[in-house]
């Protein structure tokens, strides 16, 4: 019987390895919740990232900075720049007129959002897609600048939306901070003044696409991100033990 149950024990232990053996998620920026902000077109809520492809353009990009107390557009940060990056630069160059701090565009102060942690920190998407199709964020990169409008450091995300119903104007998707960046997040803020936005997307068959940053109020974010390897672990042990009591009962 001993025997027995030793081999099959054995059977658990490739499923463990291959488990551990899994990639860490990169993503610092996930996605979190459709929500709706009542009257959120443009003209109502001053956005801080606007981007629409030009043409037919498929892939469109867009970044937002800030250089000598003004926004700057298009310049774009590395990816080696962003803490725990997605592998993702982004290239700018879809920025609609005018560029300028205005509806379209902003970097808004710590002070002026009431931020003081990074679980307060909440970035709406506003899609408007023909028909609320599908969109991929293949990047989302929030920045932080210090009082002198020094980069402080950087964080990204990226999602699929496969409906961007109901679309602009009534609606938008939340993206977070994930709970296991949120104490490199902090210490950002220790010492940001400023936050900006950069994105990147493929399969856009519309547009604008916008971005604002705002207050979640109540603080709350983390969900969606990926488990990582130790969480799967912790899974598949509880699991594996659940095996074991069963193979020794008579």
């Amino acid at each position: 019987m001993k025997e027995s149950i030793t081999k099959k024990i054995g059977l658990f232990l490739p499923a463990l390895v291959a488990m551990s053996c899994l990639p860490v998620a990169s993503a610092s920026l996930v996605y979190d919740s459709s929500v709706v902000v009542t009257g959120a077109g443009f003209g109502n809520i001053h956005r801080d990232l606007t981007v629409h492809g030009q043409g037919n353009a498929t892939a469109t990009s867009g970044c937002v900075g800030v250089s000598g107390g003004s926004l700057t557009f298009g310049n774009c940060i590395l990816d080696s720049s962003v803490f725990d990056s997605n592998g993702v630069t982004n290239i700018g160059g879809d920025e609609p007129n005018p560029l300028a701090d205005n509806q379209k565009y902003g970097a808004p102060t710590l002070a002026s959002l009431g931020i003081t942690n990074a679980n307060q920190i909440q970035i709406i998407f506003d899609a408007t897609q023909g028909g609320g199709s599908s969109v991929t964020i293949t990047d989302l990169t929030l920045k932080f600048y210090g009082a002198n409008d020094q980069l402080i450091g950087a964080i990204d995300g990226q999602h699929t939306f496969a409906s961007t119903v109901p679309g602009n104007g009534g609606a938008g998707f939340a993206f977070v901070v994930s709970a296991d960046e949120q104490a490199q997040v902090n210490a950002f803020l220790a010492s940001t003044s400023r936050l900006a936005l950069e994105a990147s997307f493929t399969g856009t068959g519309g547009g604008p696409e916008s971005f604002f940053i705002r207050n979640s109020g109540a603080g709350g974010g983390g969900g969606g991100e990926v488990p990582e390897p130790s969480t799967y672990m912790t899974l598949m042990g509880g699991f594996a033990g659940l095996g074991l009591l069963r193979l020794r009962r008579p």
